[in-house]
């Protein structure tokens, strides 16, 4: 049956065994017609070829190297076929010949064959010695067979040549040594093995078809049968190679190549023959000479004793082998920093263990409780008791847990447990638990989860865990029907604390801000840093509500306005504050985006404040954002345009020059005012492009105006924002507009307000000195509105003082507030600056503004902004359109 699995039916293995039966059928039938020849040497030739097909298919099934089953079919093969060609050539069989050379060397590969120590499993140390014993023994017993039986007239008949008899009783002898040298392959692991059985019988077949040819008295008579059998030997050895390579097998395994019952009962048979052969005699009534029986036993006595060594030697190799191990085993155990231990099913130790007390740091004698060691040394004796309960529970399935507990010192101590129910294993016969100190793992494990949810500066919560904290405070506010509230806080001042003092400086103030925060709030509260120098705080489950939340904005405010000592520096921030109520469908991102709103709304207010979001700042900052992105395509899509307001002489009412303002006119949303829009580019970088399209755009305007009237007097004023200001291509640009233009430089004015100037004080200078220096005029804009004016007079170098409209609407009320005009204009005449009124809507203004000596004006009493052919009317002499009231943020 092993054979049968060995090799599997195919539809080509049937076709060949069915070829098979039919050459044997033919031989068996007709064993001296020419049919009956071709067929025998159809199958030793085709079994050669075969072994030698499955050789090239199958390298690996090669014993030892070597194609050895092959080689000996092919020398058997040459055999038959040299004694066929005689036989034809001769007309007679030969009783010996040159055909005996290859049947002798087929017998020589088939004793190698069974000599090589991997037929059917892996090569085992001291295989060869046990081989040859076994060969031995077989080849005593069958010469005793020879001398024993009647085949020993064969050898004494003096009628045939020696070579003859010595040939008739040559091969029975070599097959019967073949199947003993077979036999101990059999038993080599205990099992049959395809490979060896096959060579067994092969084998078996050959001797019952030799002694059959040697012993019967008219073998002629039953020659068909006697070829079928050394066919069917053939037809074994060919198999051979073609099944799959056996499984290697660890030679170390299992019992030794001289071991067992079998290979013992194997070892004793032989002695079994003498006796056979005398019984057998006694009952036949032949008187047998006892020397050949004898001499044999003597031969088995000493091949056993040999055994007998053998077998001791491998004893000793094993053992010292065992003990090997075991040291090895112990070494490992002593060195190892994990502790493995086997316990019974009451959970106690089997024997005493070092590595388990140098583990625990407490005694751990055989038979004591492996929960009470954990216990001792500072574990829970629950976790240990249910880590073996699970494991009982699972025969052979490996069962982990992690163990908490303290050193001796207070420190935190983690170990992690393996436990496998080996109950059912006799050289267990227990659980196997292995313990290892995994601290220094968890230890790493804490400090990642703790960078992942805390602040690695202030440690306060980050982002993360602030979202969390607010989701489960959003699921609270379902059943109790208080919403949470966030308030967003970002620092007003605090780049100037980093450029100004550093860095360390600025990671101290923000430690300082977090517990100031943390210091206000409750205990429930959250307080997370975002980033910077941004922070948030969650408010759940307040009472008061919204007022209590503005109250603790309010003690935020004032606990970080404090002063804070700065390596040395005494410093001062303040913050802006937005306040959020959950609605009902909130989330943790809307939560957060509604109080960034209303923190940048606190920024916009003025700073240092606290304000409530409502559902309108939310409508401005999606409509902010839909301007940042149509904003980005109006300059490419021709959006923009330029309108020109003229500026008057007060004394002539003649118009001195235009003052270019921009305006957007979007397909969708309309007009767009510039108080919206601009405000916008200057955050996003946009107003760089669109102010070097403005410069362009006007000094070309003006330009060809000068060539059309070249006795008006002209100038343009443009606008330069902050962005402009700070950055590298201003200059450039400037440069560059007046080179394509062909404008006079004195005849552009380059408007910027304070708060352009305050940005970076230094860089602002040193671009203005640069302008002046291509020879374009200065103005600054909106002067009164913004910080240190008096200072920035001193410290920038301007050309042009313009008023802003905020101050000339206060001609229009009482004497006092005319008075700050009044000394507005006498400031710009005293530093000679020539000053421009913005804003002149009537004619009380106008003429409270010429009594003041005030040079020039613009605004709607004398037009308004004007697009560019309207504008050239005015240079013309002719009318302006008639100017309509309108707002201030229209101009």
């Amino acid at each position: 049956m092993t054979v049968l699995r060995a090799c599997r039916p195919t539809p080509g293995l049937c076709v060949l065994a069915g070829v098979l039966a039919c050459c044997l059928g033919t031989v068996v039938l007709a064993p001296d017609s020419t049919l009956g020849d071709w067929a025998y040497l159809a199958v030793s030739v085709g079994g050669a070829a075969a072994a030698w097909l499955a050789d090239r298919r199958r390298p690996q099934n090669r014993r030892g190297g070597v194609p050895w089953v092959p080689l000996a079919l092919t020398g058997n093969a040459a055999g038959d076929v040299a004694w066929q060609a005689i036989t034809w050539t001769t007309g007679s069989a030969p009783e010996v010949s040159v055909a005996d050379l290859g049947w002798l060397a087929g017998y020589a590969t088939l004793v190698g064959t069974a000599m090589n120590g991997r037929i059917g499993g892996q090569h085992r140390r001291g295989s060869r010695a046990y081989a040859a014993l076994d060969g031995i023994a077989a080849l005593a017993v069958s010469l005793l067979v020879v001398f024993q039986t009647p085949v020993v007239a064969t050898l004494t008949d003096a009628g045939l040549p020696a070579l003859t008899r010595l040939a008739f009783i040559g091969y029975p002898v070599l097959d019967a040594v073949l199947i003993g040298l077979m036999a101990w392959r059999l038993v080599l692991h205990g099992r049959v093995r395809p490979a060896v059985a096959l060579l067994l019988a092969g084998t078996t077949c050959w001797l019952v078809a030799d002694l059959g040819w040697l012993l019967l008295a008219s073998p002629d008579t039953v020659a068909g049968w006697l070829d079928a059998g050394w066919l069917l030997g053939v037809a074994c050895f060919a198999v051979v190679p073609w099944l799959p390579q056996s499984r290697t097998e660890d030679p170390t395994a299992g019992r030794g190549p001289g071991h067992g019952p079998w290979r013992m009962a194997l070892t004793v048979a032989p002695f079994a023959a003498p006796a056979v052969l005398e019984v057998v005699a006694w009952d036949d009534g032949v008187d047998v000479n006892p020397v050949p029986g004898l001499v044999v036993w003597g031969v088995l006595l000493v091949l056993t004793t040999i055994r007998t060594r053998l077998v001791a030697l491998d004893g000793q190799r094993a053992w010292a082998l065992v003990r090997s191990q075991a040291r090895r085993s112990e070494a490992l155990a002593v060195n190892s920093s994990d502790a493995v231990v086997v316990v019974d099913a009451a959970g106690r130790l089997t024997a005493e263990s070092a590595s388990l007390a140098r583990s625990l740091g407490v005694p751990a004698p055989a038979g004591a409780e492996l929960a009470e060691l954990v216990a001792r040394a500072g574990g829970d004796a629950e976790d240990a008791r249910l880590l073996l309960t699970r494991s009982a529970s699972l025969p052979g399935v490996p069962v982990q847990l992690e163990l908490e507990g303290l050193l001796p010192d207070g420190a935190a101590r983690w170990l992690g447990g393996r436990a496998v129910n080996l109950a059912g294993d006799p050289d267990v016969a227990g659980t196997v638990v292995s313990l290892t100190d995994v601290t220094a793992r968890k230890l790493a494990e804490l400090e990642l989860a703790h960078q992942a949810f805390y602040d690695g500066l202030t440690g306060l919560a980050n982002r993360s865990l602030f979202l969390d904290h607010t989701e489960q405070a959003l699921r609270r506010a379902h059943r109790s029907g208080t919403p949470p509230i966030v308030l967003c806080l970002d620092l007003d001042g605090f780049k100037d604390v980093n450029d100004s003092i550093g860095h360390l400086a600025g990671d101290e103030l923000l430690c300082t801000v977090a517990a100031r925060l943390s210091s206000v709030v409750r205990a429930t509260d959250t307080v997370a840093r975002l980033g910077g120098d941004e922070f948030v705080v969650l408010v759940d489950d307040i009472a008061g509500g919204l007022p209590e939340a503005t109250e603790l904005a309010q003690r935020l405010l004032e606990a970080i306005a404090e002063p804070v000592d700065l390596h040395g520096h005494r410093v001062s921030v303040a913050a802006s504050i937005g306040v959020v109520v959950a609605e009902p469908d909130a989330t943790p991102l809307s939560l957060f985006r509604d109080a960034d709103i209303a923190m940048y709304r606190a920024k916009a207010a003025g700073r240092a404040r606290w304000v409530v979001f409502d559902a309108g700042m939310r409508t401005a900052a999606l409509e902010r954002i839909e301007l940042e992105r149509e904003l980005a395509a109006a300059l490419p899509a021709g959006q923009l345009r330029l309108v020109y307001q003229p500026v008057v002489d007060l004394r002539t009412e003649e118009v001195t020059g235009f003052e270019a303002l921009l305006r957007w006119q979007h397909p969708t949303l309309g007009a767009v005012g510039p108080d919206k829009f601009v405000p916008i580019a200057e955050d996003t970088g946009e107003i760089v492009p669109i102010g070097r399209w403005v410069l362009g755009e006007a000094t070309r305007t003006a330009a060809r105006w000068q060539r059309a009237h070249p006795g008006a007097p002209l100038t343009m004023a443009v606008n330069v924002s902050a962005r402009q200001l700070v950055g590298v291509d201003l200059l450039r640009d400037v440069a560059a507009a007046l080179s394509v233009s062909g404008l006079a430089p004195s005849s552009l004015v380059l408007e910027v307000t304070e708060t352009a100037l305050v940005t970076d004080p230094n860089a602002v200078a040193e671009r203005l000195a640069e302008l002046r220096a291509l020879g374009v005029r200065l103005a600054l804009d909106d002067f009164g509105t913004g910080y240190s004016s008096l200072s920035y007079l001193r410290q920038f170098d301007v050309d042009v003082l313009k008023i802003d409209r905020s101050f000339v609407s206060l001609l229009d009320g009482s004497p006092e507030d005319g008075a700050i005009v009044h000394g507005l204009v006498q400031l710009g005449r005293t530093l000679r600056l020539e000053v421009v009124a913005e804003g002149v809507e009537t004619e009380a203004q106008r003429d409270l503004l010429r009594a003041e000596h005030c040079d020039l004006a613009q605004g709607w009493l004398f037009a308004k902004p004007l697009e560019a052919d309207e504008a050239e009317l005015l240079l013309l002499g002719r009318s302006a359109p008639p100017a309509t009231p309108r707002t201030l943020a229209q101009s």
